[in-house]
């Protein structure tokens, strides 16, 4: 039977100019008879020719190291060789064993257990951009889907094991980590620009054992004009703080100290704490939009829901028309008279509970009501002219903070995936995720691997 062959051979040159060819792999199909599924490589063709190709190319890299620090330069006489030791370096092409010479000691007072060169170049036990993929996938999926996923698409002389994604990305997360807090403050070309801070937090379910069921992460943007958005994130009870967070992100996006700073929540005083322990300076405080109208959004629900009980349209009717009226208020930043306002209506109701027994729809209702009367006090200064910003083309809600939390928190740790995390394991999950999603992990592979 007619059979065609493919001989695939590798050319080696040396710093010297001489050539090496060696043939790492032959394939071989027929002619007569040939189906579609033998069209091409198949995937365990390629895997095999790229673990060739990775091998026969390290231990060249190591033959030419060894030529340089064998030269002797006080000397003609090149170092004498004890002996060959082997070692193994991981890398995503395979597991590379590697011959590595012994030299000894010149008369010249020179001794070197390993060369200069072949030091600087064996390194590490495991090549960074395997640590940088294993990590990057350990970040997005979990962490037997993300060995799964390696053993199919890379060759690899035994299985990669869950456990080795976990502690290589734990090992990233760590070098991130200290890579970002050792950050410069960076100068902005925009220096008058502002810096606008939306932070949200998320909820994800404790490891057995620890203090409570839950455990609040907080996340977020940072927005400088100029600049790409840097995300953050970080749980609680770990050495590195939720400010020292937004306080890298801070110095990558420009921030110097005295610059003003915008501040997007929903409201809570532990996240604005947050923003203010970072910058160690008064900051600018704006509620959310979005927050504040799903408040008033509520109310009005609850008022369609009485329109249908004939006895409650006599004494809510007042309390019907100031609703649109609050949301109107609201949106163009009159606090005092829209604070006026839900008082009134909040007398309006008990004046009409005294009168009747309260169902459960006017108790909601009421409920409401008193709920967006605290919360009005609570953030009076923080409500500002939505109108005029939204029109200007300027943020009114927080919906960074939002989108954060649906690519760094619940796409991974929340949702359809009710995984138990310690608080350790979810930040450094949470700093390699929003390095692959800055784009940071990739331009930080030269600093990781130093």
């Amino acid at each position: 039977m007619a059979q065609l062959k493919m001989n695939v051979v590798v050319e080696l040159v040396g710093a010297d100019g001489v050539r090496q060819r060696r043939e790492i792999a032959v394939i071989e199909r027929v002619v007569e008879g040939a189906r579609f599924n033998n069209f091409g490589l198949s995937l365990e063709e390629g895997k095999a020719i790229q673990h060739c190709v990775q091998k026969e190319l390290t231990q060249f890299q190591v033959d030419q190291a060894s030529q340089h620090d064998r030269k002797c330069h006080d000397r003609d006489r090149p170092h004498g060789v004890h002996d060959y030791r082997s070692r193994t370096i991981y890398s995503l092409f395979g597991i590379c064993c590697l011959r590595v010479p012994r030299f000894r000691g010149c008369v010249c007072g020179q001794t070197t257990r390993y060369g200069s060169s072949i030091e600087t170049l064996l390194n590490g036990r495991t090549t960074p951009e395997l640590e940088r993929i294993q990590a990057e996938l350990g970040s997005r999926l979990s962490f037997r889907e993300a060995a799964r996923v390696l053993n199919l698409f890379v060759p690899a002389a035994r299985p990669h094991n869950h456990r080795t994604v976990r502690n290589r990305l734990a090992k990233v997360a760590d070098q991130i980590e200290k890579w970002d807090l050792a950050s410069p403050y960076r100068i902005s070309r925009a220096s008058d620009s502002a810096i606008s801070v939306f932070i949200d937090g998320a909820y994800i379910r404790a490891v057995p054992g620890y203090q409570s069921r839950h455990f609040e992460i907080a996340m977020g943007r940072v927005v400088s004009s100029g600049r790409p958005p840097r995300q953050f994130a970080a749980a609680p009870n770990i050495a590195t703080g939720k400010n020292d967070a937004v306080g890298a992100a801070l110095r990558a996006q420009g921030w110097m100290p005295g610059r003003d700073v915008t501040v997007f929540s929903d409201g809570d005083v532990g996240l604005q704490g947050i923003v203010l322990t970072a910058t160690r300076q008064p900051v600018t405080h704006i509620l959310d939009w979005f927050h504040l109208s799903m408040r008033l959004r509520h109310i009005e629900q609850a008022c369609e829901g009485l329109r249908h009980i004939g006895d409650l349209n006599i004494y809510l009717r007042d309390v019907a028309v100031d609703v649109p009226r609050l949301r109107h208020l609201l949106w163009n930043g009159y606090v005092d008279e829209a604070t006026r306002a839900v008082e009134n209506m909040r007398h309006q109701l008990e004046q009409y509970v005294r009168l009747q027994d309260i169902n459960h729809k006017l108790k909601r209702l009421s409920a409401l009501i008193s709920n967006l009367q605290t919360y009005l006090a609570k953030n009076k200064r923080s409500i500002v002219d939505y109108c005029r910003r939204y029109w200007s083309g300027q943020p009114i809600s927080s919906s960074p903070a939002e989108s954060a939390a649906n690519s760094l928190v619940n796409a991974r740790m929340n949702k359809k995936r009710q995984m138990r995390w310690s608080p350790i394991g979810a930040h450094r999950v949470l700093q390699v995720r929003a390095a692959v999603a800055d784009g940071r992990l990739k331009q930080a592979k030269l600093a990781l691997a130093a």
